[in-house]
């Protein structure tokens, strides 16, 4: 089970990527027309957590560098349940 504070804060850190991405990237935006990026941060973490969600894509990949994880499954999942 993740814990909060790392939850939280991934999910902070891919809201400000989302934002930017939603800005600033054309490939964003149909997502930006549809969901804010508060909304898919969250959706995305939970996924990430669960297993249920893809994690290619620029924000989960800029996320990870942010927190000097590895940008895979196992080092995603390792980082939101980490004490």
């Amino acid at each position: 089970m993740a814990t909060q504070k790392h939850l939280d804060a991934f999910c902070a850190q891919l809201t400000q990527e989302y934002r930017d991405l939603f800005a600033n990237d054309p490939e964003y935006a149909f997502s930006a027309a549809h969901i804010t990026p508060e909304d898919l941060a969250r959706k995305m973490t939970l996924g990430l957590d669960s297993g249920s969600a893809n994690k290619d894509g620029a924000g989960v990949k800029r996320t990870c560098k942010h927190f000097g994880i590895p940008y895979t499954y196992k080092a995603i999942r390792a980082f939101l349940n980490a004490e």
